[in-house]
């Protein structure tokens, strides 16, 4: 019995380790392509990872954005993550690496496992089972305060700079934790997702996920197409 307690005692231990090293970084950068696989956003693993790390409350780019000014210069202060593959003849395992700037393992998850046989499903199962465990861990970044962190709570974003009149204005609606995107039809275009950060949402539609980003004053959605980044400069009146 004393043995199992001590295995139970070690593991939440380094459960928390785990999430203080986490919780010390507000940054992520997520890569284009995973080296167990060819071709960039393969079955939309690095979508889904982006997605995830949102949700879950980091700020995530991919290694080809332009970061915002806080978060360019410092190499230090981000975690860049990784999906790496286990092997395995009757599954599909797939783990999630955070790895400092010095290329240190910080954290890593237990392995995601899906049984089905195509690869189509497969990866993107694991892998979200993989993020189920951070989800568990309840990530809260607790570094420095930032001006627009505060600023998030109580004041609605900045609405493009463009007459409510033109012709392919969103008008933004409240839903819970966020703003549905209507046209002048009205038709819903896309729904929007707050973060921490007031000019940063995730961003879902029937076709798309992905992030809007407030880029020198414009709206900017971006997603993936055809495993190339797209990005669209959207007029949106909060």
């Amino acid at each position: 019995m004393k043995k199992y307690i001590l295995i139970l005692s070690l593991f939440i231990s380094l459960a928390a380790s785990a999430q203080k090293v986490l919780n010390d970084y507000k940054y992520v950068i997520v890569p284009v392509r995973y080296d167990f696989l060819q071709g960039d956003n393969k079955f939309r693993l690095n979508t889904i990872t982006k997605f995830n790390l949102t949700k879950i409350g980091f700020l995530a780019f991919y290694e080809n954005e332009n970061l915002p000014q806080e978060a360019g210069g410092d190499r230090c202060n981000k975690l860049f993550v990784d999906v790496e593959k286990e092997n395995s003849l009757l599954a599909t395992k797939l783990v999630i690496v955070f790895k400092d700037c010095n290329n240190k393992v910080v954290y890593k998850t237990e392995a995601g496992k899906s049984t089905v046989k195509e690869y189509e499903v497969a990866y993107p199962e694991a892998l979200e089972k993989a993020f189920g465990q951070l989800y568990n861990y309840g990530y809260k970044y607790k570094g420095p305060a930032i001006a627009t962190n505060t600023a998030s709570t109580s004041t609605a974003p900045k609405s493009s700079a463009a007459p409510e009149d033109a012709a392919d204005m969103l008008f933004a609606q409240p839903i819970p934790n966020g703003y549905q995107l209507i046209d002048k039809t009205p038709k819903v275009v896309l729904k929007i997702f707050k973060t921490s950060q007031p000019d940063y949402f995730t961003a879902q539609s029937e076709t798309i996920n992905g992030a809007v980003i407030k880029k020198n004053g414009e709206w900017i959605l971006e997603y993936y197409k055809d495993e190339k980044l797209v990005s669209e400069k959207l007029l949106i009146k909060f």
